[in-house]
């Protein structure tokens, strides 16, 4: 009878090993709760994508910017201008929110300009905006500006009281003195020049019997490019009753008795009239 031997391989079924810990964290990472770790990398996805839109930059256009111009201390700009532009600017939706155009001021550069009419172009180099980091300066509108540049001067003119009203029957206007009697003013060239004299603010007559002052009585030039250096006066008014003459006249016919003439002043500043009533 046959015996087996005792050193024949014999099958025998491996004993499962124990997973380590390290090994049951990546099954539990990676393969299980598909549904939520689904959601999670959505989530992400959209958020990245939401930030990444966020510092994508745009372009916005801003109207009403306040518009300013550095310009050479002789110079003076006499044409008159457009006080606000619209400019164009880049950056993040973020950055441009931020933004309030009642905030911004475009300062432009003009001192390099001579005197004349000149057409001033508009462009980065020569226009400076204080604006948030990340936002550029890409444009304006309009994008050129015609500017007449006039050597600024200053002259002394006279000053004129401006009068409105009537005065009461009977009273009339006597001398009107103003301190001081010249006044001085500050500008274009152009503009200072076209002036003759300094009129005063409305100085009212209605039912004024007796002389009277006035004390910083306002300048009133309407230029809005001249500036006035001295802007106000005081002023005396006198105020007179009209006078009554008579004259004796002798007329070579057979009467031999003079008549006399009484001469009344005009009732009103604007009208002249005068009778004659005769007496023998």
């Amino acid at each position: 009878m046959p015996f087996q031997d005792i050193d024949d391989e014999v099958e025998v079924a491996p004993i499962p090993r124990k997973p380590s810990a390290f090994e049951k964290g990546l099954r539990k990472t990676f393969l299980e709760d598909w549904g939520l770790k689904l959601l999670a990398l959505v989530i992400t996805l959209a958020l990245w994508l939401a930030v990444t839109g966020q510092n994508k930059p745009v372009t916005l256009r801003v109207p009403g910017v306040q518009l300013n111009f550095l310009r050479h201390e002789g110079l003076e700009i006499s044409n008159e201008l457009p006080s606000t532009i619209e400019v164009v600017l880049t950056g993040s939706p973020g950055k441009l929110d931020q933004i309030r155009p009642r905030d911004l001021m475009a300062t432009v550069d003009i001192s390099d300009q001579k005197p004349g009419e000149r057409i001033v172009r508009l462009s980065g180099d020569r226009v400076q905006m204080d604006l948030p980091e990340g936002v550029t300066l890409q444009g304006f509108h309009p994008a050129t500006i015609p500017i007449r540049l006039e050597p600024r001067v200053e002259a002394q003119l006279e000053v004129e009281v401006k009068f409105e009203g009537t005065l009461p029957e009977g009273y009339e206007l006597g001398s009107v003195t103003a301190n001081p009697a010249r006044v001085r003013l500050r500008g274009p060239a152009d503009r200072v020049n076209a002036l003759h004299k300094a009129m005063t603010e409305t100085v009212w007559l209605d039912g004024k019997k007796e002389s009277f002052n006035l004390s910083n009585v306002a300048i009133n030039i309407p230029d809005p490019r001249v500036d006035v250096l001295d802007p106000t006066v005081d002023i005396r008014v006198e105020i007179v009753e009209k006078k009554r003459s008579d004259a004796h006249l002798t007329f070579s016919d057979h009467i031999r008795k003079p008549f006399v003439a009484q001469f009344a002043a005009p009732t009103q500043q604007l009208v002249s009239q005068s009778f004659f009533s005769f007496s023998n």
